[in-house]
């Protein structure tokens, strides 16, 4: 049996809750909490959520710096080679 959780409907939802929020990002919740300080999101009376437009945005700004992380590693590797 699996145990694994549904993916909420994102078209209808404000926030996530964390095992939500792990299944969507496709990591565990227990890699979610301990990456808290780094991924967007709130608390509401103790409880954790992670809005979903916030968390959009967040991932796409992450994939653009990562992005633009590996363009400039390559563009050093081709700087140094040229100064050989």
């Amino acid at each position: 049996m699996s145990s694994k959780l549904p993916l909420p409907e994102l078209a209808t939802r404000l926030a996530l809750r964390p095992k939500e929020a792990a299944a969507v990002l496709g990591i565990s919740e227990r890699k979610l909490r301990q990456s808290l300080g780094r991924i967007p999101h709130v608390r509401l009376d103790g409880v954790l959520l992670f809005p979903v437009e916030t968390l959009r945005a967040w991932l796409a700004d992450q994939a653009h710096t990562s992005a633009g992380n590996a363009a400039d590693a390559l563009a050093k590797r081709v700087l140094e080679g040229l100064r050989k």
